[in-house]
C-alpha cells in the first residue's frame, strides 16, 4: 500500500474524490457544522491548520489522530491508516 500522496496528481484527485463521495455517504449529505457532528456522535475529518499536509480525524469524545489516505497494490481501494494520536 502507498500514500495518497505519493501518487502523481491526477490519481491523487481521483482517490480524494472517493473519499469525498464516502464522507457524503456516510453522513446522508448532511451540511452540519463540525460541532454538530461531533455531537451527533459522527467522527470528523479536517485539514491540520498547522500542517496543511496532514488529515485529522477527530472523534466526538475529542480523539484526534493523524491520518492518510493509503490506495491498495491495485489501487483499486484506498483505506484510512492511523499515523499518529495527537
Amino acid at each position: 500500500m502507498q500514500n495518497v500522496n505519493d501518487l502523481p496528481m491526477q490519481e491523487q484527485q481521483k482517490y480524494f474524490d472517493k473519499f469525498e463521495r464516502w464522507i457524503e455517504t456516510e453522513f446522508n449529505g448532511d451540511e452540519s457544522t463540525a460541532d454538530e457532528q461531533l455531537k451527533a456522535g459522527h467522527v470528523i475529518f479536517y485539514e491540520n491548520d498547522v500542517n496543511p499536509d496532514e488529515l485529522i480525524r477527530e472523534y466526538p469524545d475529542g480523539r484526534r489522530e493523524v491520518v492518510q489516505t493509503v490506495v491498495s497494490e491495485d489501487n483499486s481501494s484506498f483505506e484510512i491508516v492511523v499515523v499518529r494520536e495527537l
